[in-house]
Parts: structure tokens; C-alpha cells; sequence
């Protein structure tokens, strides 16, 4: 067994998001209603982050600190998406 935890897989619920970021349930929920994170749900329909949501978050912070609003942060995003197409 690979002890390794896939960096896509979703596994984390908000409660463990919310220590491991220092953010708010309100702010990791707002955030994902403004489409700069997509959990999946679990059967419960419970919010369910990964690895890379989890860096996205700090991402989010990160550049929430540094003055860059919400628009900014989804056009940096965009950006970045399209690179990975490119």
C-alpha cells in the first residue's frame, strides 16, 4: 500500500481546512462561492478539500494579505490555468 496521500484525492473536512489554514468556515465557504475552490462532497454532502485545496486556500490568503482582492485573485487564477492548457 502507497502510504502517500494522492494530492487531488479529497479527504479533509473543513474542520481540519479551518486549523490547517487558520481561516473561517465563512471565509473557506465564501471563497468557494466566489469559484477559487471546488470541493467535492461527500454522500453526506459534506465538504470534502484536498491537498491542493487546502494550497489554494494559503494561496488565497497569502494574497488577500498582500492587498489583492477577489477579482485579482481570479484573474491571477485564470492566468494560471491557462498556462497549464498552453
Amino acid at each position: 500500500m502507497k502510504p502517500d496521500i494522492p494530492r487531488e484525492q479529497a479527504c479533509f473536512p473543513i474542520r481540519v481546512v479551518m486549523e490547517m489554514t487558520n481561516l473561517s468556515a465563512r471565509q473557506i465557504r465564501y471563497y468557494e462561492e466566489q469559484g477559487l475552490v471546488k470541493p467535492s462532497r461527500n454522500e453526506g454532502n459534506q465538504r470534502m478539500f484536498s491537498i491542493e485545496d487546502i494550497e489554494q486556500f494559503r494561496e488565497i490568503k497569502r494574497f488577500i494579505e498582500q492587498g489583492v482582492n477577489i477579482a485579482g485573485i481570479k484573474a491571477i487564477f485564470a492566468a494560471k490555468e491557462q498556462d497549464k492548457r498552453d
